[in-house]
């Protein structure tokens, strides 16, 4: 009860204010209808959204580690043997480990391979890698777990009328090493980068794993390579920078237009989250079928150097400031052609709540005038309140639990009867209906009404208060009546 009672302050600052008024006051008890300070309350019900277009963006994220490097290997594939698919650059890269070809829901070619960085600023590289027109290729880089080695990925492409490989990258992963905790030990994310081979030929391509800090003879990277003829119209968004913007509505945003077609195809969106949000939480979904089949959507927040800071989810929820993150869906398990449904729900902050009924035995328009002004008369043992939860801008917030206070002082602390509380949700139009169950009135104040027929009318003065559970300082009080009886006469 002490913590119940630490939130009646401002119910006894309302009690303080109902005592105040003078006994005199209009005795014209009868009154039909709401008065005119108990109107409904309007709120607007948020709207969804189904995003089916997307569009690259610049990059927010620092692309100064790509400017200040260059590829130091000379390489033409006039001297290079055809059927080779490997490149010993200073015996740093193995021959291939493993294949997959066997999937049966898309049609990715992958091959695994592992090789070293020894020394710091050196590079080990991969090539020719053939994509085949119309395919796309996927590259992913699996980084040691260290905090003192920092790798960064880059991808080339030949010219296939000269041999010459473009000194330019077409792609490059470059995130500051930033050990997360995916609950099977710590990790930095993976590098990767992807392209498409939009010639009408077969087009080579080489891929170069760099040691921007640090490097290790001991501790492997490991180069997945994939190609896939079937991938989305939106491919290849393989790493945050290539991340397609999303603007999500209030009620939310649902996405349907993309596959994984690979695994190790990653998808990457950015989330700018306006300083004016009214939400602080957002909860982040994916389709049932494809949560089964091993997808995962997760949610990074950029530090600096690029480093990928996994965002920690709570009862389903992601908390959010005001910033940009990025979100990556990606397989744990299968791949398939079949489109993954991503669904972003914005968790709306209650920043009001109005009290816009009441109800007993007496009906819903029991508005008598006693002598501390005009409210609601509890008649009986049941008492029904109802509202609304809303944002600042007035959008309905639905699913948030509302805690209903009644209280009474004219009975003691001891008698148990004094506080009566219900919790409850607000549904999807952020209405909440509390029914509480009430002590017997204590009849502790009198009300006389003259007239051919004089009665003296005994009841209570009651506070009300509705208010957020998840945040006590958005709340409501209100003053009710609770009637005891009636004597004929006076």
């Amino acid at each position: 009860m002490k913590k119940t009672l630490s939130m009646l302050i401002v119910m006894n600052l309302v009690f303080t204010l109902a005592f105040s008024f003078s006994a005199s006051a209009n005795n014209d008890i009868e009154g039909n209808g709401l008065p005119d300070a108990r109107i409904t309350e309007q709120v607007i019900q948020p709207d969804t959204e189904i995003i089916t277009e997307l569009t690259e963006a610049p990059t927010e994220l620092d692309s100064t580690p790509l400017k200040e490097h260059q590829l130091k290997e000379t390489v033409n594939l006039n001297e290079t043997s055809a059927t080779s698919k490997t490149h010993k650059q200073q015996s740093l890269l193995a021959t291939p480990q493993s294949e997959d070809t066997d999937n049966t829901t898309a049609a990715a070619e992958t091959t695994t391979y592992t090789g070293y960085i020894q020394e710091q600023g050196t590079s080990s590289y991969l090539y020719p890698i053939y994509v085949q027109p119309g395919h796309i290729l996927q590259v992913q880089m699996d980084t040691p777990a260290s905090a003192q080695l920092d790798y960064d990925l880059y991808l080339y492409e030949f010219d296939m009328s000269t041999g010459e490989v473009n000194p330019n990258p077409i792609d490059y992963s470059i995130y500051g090493t930033y050990l997360n905790n995916y609950g099977n030990g710590p990790r930095t994310l993976s590098e990767n980068v992807g392209t498409k081979n939009i010639t009408s030929g077969a087009k080579a391509y080489l891929i170069e794993a760099y040691g921007k800090v640090g490097a290790s003879i001991n501790e492997p990277f490991t180069l997945t390579v994939s190609t896939s003829s079937t991938y989305d119209a939106f491919e290849t968004d393989e790493n945050a920078l290539r991340a397609y913007p999303l603007t999500v509505a209030v009620g939310g945003s649902t996405l349907a237009t993309r596959s994984l077609n690979s695994e190790i195809d990653q998808d990457w969106y950015k989330i700018t989250v306006p300083e004016s949000r009214n939400y602080d939480a957002m909860r982040i979904t994916l389709d049932q079928a494809s949560t089964a089949n091993g997808y995962k959507a997760e949610l990074y927040g950029a530090l600096s150097n690029n480093r990928m800071a996994l965002m920690p989810t709570t009862n389903g929820n992601v908390s959010l400031g005001t910033g940009t993150y990025y979100l990556k869906v990606y397989t744990t398990n299968t791949y398939s052609d079949t489109n993954y449904s991503l669904h972003l729900q914005p968790v709306l902050r209650a920043d009001k709540i109005v009290i816009t009924g009441y109800n007993s035995n007496g009906g819903p328009n029991d508005y008598p005038s006693y002598a501390y002004g005009r409210y609601y008369r509890i008649t009986g043992s049941s008492f029904t309140v109802t509202g609304v939860a809303a944002t600042s801008d007035n959008y309905a917030v639905a699913n948030t639990e509302v805690e209903v206070i009644w209280a009474n002082d004219a009975w003691s602390e001891s008698s148990n009867n004094r506080y009566r509380s219900a919790k409850v949700m607000t549904n999807s139009s952020g209405q909440f209906t509390a029914t509480l169950s009430l002590p017997p009135s204590a009849g502790s104040l009198s009300q006389y009404l003259p007239g051919a027929i004089s009665f003296t009318h005994y009841y209570d003065l009651c506070a009300v208060v509705a208010r957020v559970t998840s945040r006590p300082s958005v709340n409501t009080t209100d003053i009710v009546y609770h009637f005891a009886y009636s004597i004929y006469g006076g």
